[in-house]
């Protein structure tokens, strides 16, 4: 088993360390999830792994949860399970009395929207990595368009 990131944030300006590690994630729909109940939110994906870089492009198997979860919102996730998205960016707004909106970006102007009670979120990698030879690289303005 390789030696993968583990990484926490638990202030809205810490968020950007994850996104940074995340951009250019693969994921899909049927790899996302939100429990109302349990008040947390999942993804699986496959990381591209922009620390490592040097040796060659690698990917690996990456885990994101986010607890205390107040709301969730999705807007145009595809509705097939197997459709892939790519994450462009994880954003984080800081509120009164630790609240915050968290809103993570993927590719095709997706969008899934997280009210949180406060910043909980892990990174962790599973697995060994495995060679690539795309690199994800986007012109984010033309997304937003």
């Amino acid at each position: 088993m390789g030696d993968g990131l583990k990484l926490k944030a638990m202030e809205a300006d810490e968020v950007n360390i994850l996104s940074a590690a995340m951009e250019g994630a693969i994921t899909s729909p049927g790899e996302i999830s939100y429990s109302p109940k349990g008040r947390h939110f999942t993804m699986t994906c496959s990381r591209f792994m922009w620390e490592d870089q040097e040796t060659s492009n690698q990917r690996i198997r990456s885990g994101l949860f986010i607890s205390d979860i107040l709301a969730a919102k999705r807007q145009n996730v595809p509705e097939k399970p197997e459709t892939a998205m790519e994450l462009l960016s994880i954003e984080a707004v800081a509120g009164d009395d630790g609240l915050a909106d968290l809103t993570l970006t993927f590719a095709g102007n997706c969008t899934i929207a997280l009210s949180v009670e406060c910043v909980d979120m892990t990174l962790t990698d599973v697995g060994d990595a495995w060679k690539t030879d795309a690199v994800p690289h986007h012109d984010l303005e033309k997304e937003q368009s």
